[in-house]
């Protein structure tokens, strides 16, 4: 399998977590979520936290787009600097 092929799969899992995280059933989520983390036949811890960074940084680089960014890696990375002080302790 490519790099690429891996890439994309890893990334697509992430969207099933996301997807599954964004409905109102957090728990049940959350146990559908550790068990792709352990089943055997399942992607694996580090395919799922993969995938999650491919994720955050397709959505990032998508919002400083929208904002009208010319430098979309430098103003994602922006994006992040200014979310981490916001979030609640």
């Amino acid at each position: 399998m490519s790099e690429m092929n891996h890439a994309t799969a890893a990334t697509r899992v992430a969207i099933e977590c996301l997807t599954l995280w964004l409905e109102s059933d957090r728990p049940s989520a959350a146990k559908r979520i550790a068990r792709l983390q352990h089943d055997p036949d399942g992607p694996g811890a580090d395919t799922i936290i993969v995938g999650l960074l491919n994720l955050g940084m397709l959505l990032v680089v998508e919002l400083a787009r929208a904002q009208g960014a010319e430098d979309l890696c430098e103003r994602a990375g922006e994006i992040l600097r200014n979310l981490s002080p916001r979030l609640p302790e």
